[in-house]
């Protein structure tokens, strides 16, 4: 866990991970800060080469990374995570920003393909959570 971690804290500012309940939301909101910001940047970069459907695709996946998703964070938020979900949620975290990255350099013909990438790396997220708290 603590290369992901190491790799995490370098990349986003006061990511700390969730082994403490109060770290948690925040943790989360970097990650979703970041990828919006790389959707965001790509989506300007490609604008007048994008289909409406592409673009109108980013730009919703852009909200979603503005917006806190409630059912993760009542998942996390109170639940007795022990170190192996812990490690699982910041290695999910790393593919996610690794993931997003890409956007750096992503053309428009992949572009469509990018956001199910990030989007199924957001879904992947779940799996270390306990179904209930």
């Amino acid at each position: 866990m603590t290369d992901n971690l190491a790799y995490l804290t370098e990349r986003l500012p006061a990511y700390s991970g969730y082994a403490e309940e109060t770290d948690r939301h925040e943790s989360d909101m970097r990650v979703r800060a970041f990828v919006g910001e790389k959707v965001s940047e790509a989506l300007e970069r490609l604008a007048d080469r994008l289909s409406t459907e592409l673009a109108d695709a980013g730009q919703h996946l852009l909200e979603e990374c503005m917006f806190t998703d409630q059912a993760f964070i009542r998942r996390i938020e109170h639940a007795d995570l022990d170190i192996v979900a812990q490690a699982a949620l910041v290695a999910a975290d790393q593919r996610l920003v690794e993931v997003a990255g890409d956007a750096d350099s992503v053309t428009p013909e992949e572009f469509g393909a990018l956001l199910a990438r990030i989007e199924r790396q957001f879904a992947l997220r779940y799996e270390p959570l306990p179904a209930t708290i």
